[in-house]
């Protein structure tokens, strides 16, 4: 009864374990396939964006190149001396032809809020739209980073984010040096400017689904806020934003984790080029809003895992209560019943109560391994998405263990089976010839690759005996698996065969181990009898397959028995009739 209760709670442990690696495993991949997808989801909004708005830049910058080509404006400024403090430039009514340009791309669809004709020394020549031209607050504006940087570089130049006075946007200023290609030295005729109203970043953050807590943000290379989705429109002053991102890389989106006013944030962000400087495209989100569905899932597999712990573990309460009082039962009738017939009927009772309490605990605890083993096959095949070779390794262990359990509770079922002579026998003619080969190809190779030779030695040849192959089979496997576990592990050697002898044939398995000694030999055919039961075997196993082999070789009419001298190697026989109907 003590084994039984033992055997239980291994099982029982071993299924829960079983179960929760499979969960921890299937979990870990549906966890990461989901934050993949929230990363990939976060990584191509940004790019839709930066993508957006650097095209538009990029656009936006090539007409002013092209336009600064027409002819009209590449001739010098023919009316320099009509610059008046009071106008801030020249009159309304003069340079018509470079006015008309400027007043066409204010009216084109580019949310221009200025154009305008800067001399070489910074002062306006003319702006559209000419009111506000005269309401300029000043007329040299060489002090601004699109001038300096014009005049630095030589080329086109894009501006810092700056508040514009009169309209109180966020603009950035497109600037396009034009050159006297008549003289020599391409003297510098002057300046054309566009100023964008940064408002139309703000439309364009306005177009994108995002998540809940989840804010866009464009920030300058100076960490000033230009547009942000919290507000209906942009901010008519700069603010600063307190983030580390100094490693992000032109062109590549990247993901962070960040504090953010006390919160921890997931932060994903690209960079976009305008003109010389690098601007940042940013989405932040609170990690727990951000990653809710991976959290969700990790959630829902602890309470799957605690469910299967609490359903196991009565399980395991149930079925040790119900052995106990079998054996509380067993003691007390023991006890109290002097008349042997009472007793005897009593027992048999209890046997009857025990075999077909075995019966259902074993086939109960075998019925779930069938889907683990085939969770096991699904993982390996990638059915669930390629897995990391760590999560692969898992597995191997997972369906090793698994099948392990599988035949410990199939020799328990066998011996059960055998004890109430419920195994099936199907009786058919058997080639002894075939059978050695067959057990030759199926042991071979294998166990070559594991340094043990193996022999077959028959003189049977044409003999037909009337038997069950499959059940002589499982004796074969029994005895050769034993062989294989205590053959050394150099120059191991297992030889099977057979001979003849009267009306019955004799048939071996024969190793070159360290033998069996001969006070042991006698309880060899016991169930759950081990040689050595000291903990520092090495050797696992149930101990059941010798007394099964034993029990089959019994319904086929023959015998089995062992012999060595306990030093050089076992020899396990077994006896069956030529003829058995």
């Amino acid at each position: 009864m003590n084994k039984e209760i033992t055997l239980t709670i291994i099982i029982v442990v071993a299924a829960t374990i079983l179960v929760l690696a499979i969960l921890y495993v299937s979990n870990n991949i549906e966890v990461k396939r989901l934050d993949d997808e929230i990363i990939r989801t976060r990584t191509n909004k940004v790019l839709l964006v930066s993508s957006r708005f650097e095209l538009r830049m990029q656009y936006l910058t090539g007409i002013m190149e092209m336009t600064s080509q027409i002819p009209s404006i590449m001739k010098p400024p023919a009316y320099p001396n009509l610059i008046s403090e009071q106008l801030k430039g020249i009159p309304e009514d003069v340079e018509l032809e470079k006015k008309a340009i400027a007043k066409n791309m204010l009216n084109a669809d580019f949310d221009l809020d200025y154009v305008f004709y800067a001399m070489p020394n910074g002062d306006i020549y003319f702006l559209e739209p000419f009111n506000a031209q005269v309401e300029l607050s000043q007329s040299n504006f060489a002090f601004r980073d699109w001038y300096k940087g014009v005049i630095s570089t030589g080329s086109t130049y894009v501006s810092e984010v700056y508040v514009s006075a009169a309209t109180g946007h966020n603009v950035v200023a497109i600037a396009v040096p034009i050159y006297d290609n008549n003289t020599a030295d391409r003297d510098l005729n002057g300046i054309w400017v566009s100023t964008l109203n940064l408002s139309a970043l703000q439309r364009i953050l306005g177009q994108i689904e995002l998540g809940t807590n989840e804010y866009l943000l464009v920030i300058d290379q100076n960490n000033n806020i230009v547009a942000d989705t919290r507000k209906a429109e942009s901010s008519t002053e700069l603010q600063k934003i307190p983030l580390d991102l100094k490693d992000q890389s032109e062109g590549e989106t990247k993901t962070t984790t960040q504090t953010i006013e006390g919160e921890i944030s997931f932060v994903t962000f690209r960079s976009v080029p305008i003109g010389i400087h690098e601007w940042l495209i940013v989405t932040i989100q609170p990690y727990d809003d951000a990653f809710s569905p991976s959290i969700t899932e990790a959630q829902e597999a602890i309470l799957i895992a605690l469910t299967v712990v609490i359903i196991m573990g009565l399980t395991g309460f149930f079925l040790i209560r119900k052995i106990n009082y079998n054996i509380i039962l067993s003691k007390k009738l023991e006890e109290t019943n002097a008349d042997l017939k009472i007793k005897t009927e009593q027992l048999s009772r209890m046997d009857t109560a025990k075999e077909e309490f075995s019966a259902m605990v074993t086939h109960e605890l075998k019925t779930p391994l069938m889907p683990i083993i085939g969770y096991c096959k699904m993982f390996k095949t990638a059915m669930f998405g390629k897995l990391s070779d760590e999560q692969a390794s898992a597995i191997d262990v997972i369906e090793k263990n698994t099948r392990r359990l599988e035949r410990l509770i199939t020799d328990i079922m066998d011996a059960r089976k055998l004890d109430i002579d419920k195994m099936k026998f199907r009786f058919e003619s058997l080639s002894l010839s075939d059978f050695f080969e067959n057990l030759s190809d199926g042991y071979k190779k294998v166990l070559k690759d594991q340094g043990i030779d193996f022999a077959v030695k028959i003189d049977l040849k044409d003999v037909v005996i009337n038997t069950d192959s499959s059940r002589l089979r499982q004796i074969f496997d029994n005895l050769i698996s034993n062989a294989i576990k205590f053959v050394p592990q150099e120059k191991g050697l297992i030889e099977i065969g057979g001979y003849k002898e009267n009306d019955h044939v004799i048939l071996y398995v024969k190793d070159n181990g360290a033998g069996i000694p001969q006070e042991k030999q006698k309880n060899l055919f016991k169930k759950f009898y081990q040689i050595d039961t000291s903990e520092r075997r090495p050797i696992g196993g149930t101990g059941l397959g010798l007394a099964i082999s034993k029990g089959i070789m019994k319904r086929l009419g023959g015998s089995i028995w062992v012999e060595s001298d306990g030093k050089t190697g076992t020899t396990f026989y077994l006896k069956l009739p030529t003829n058995n109907h």
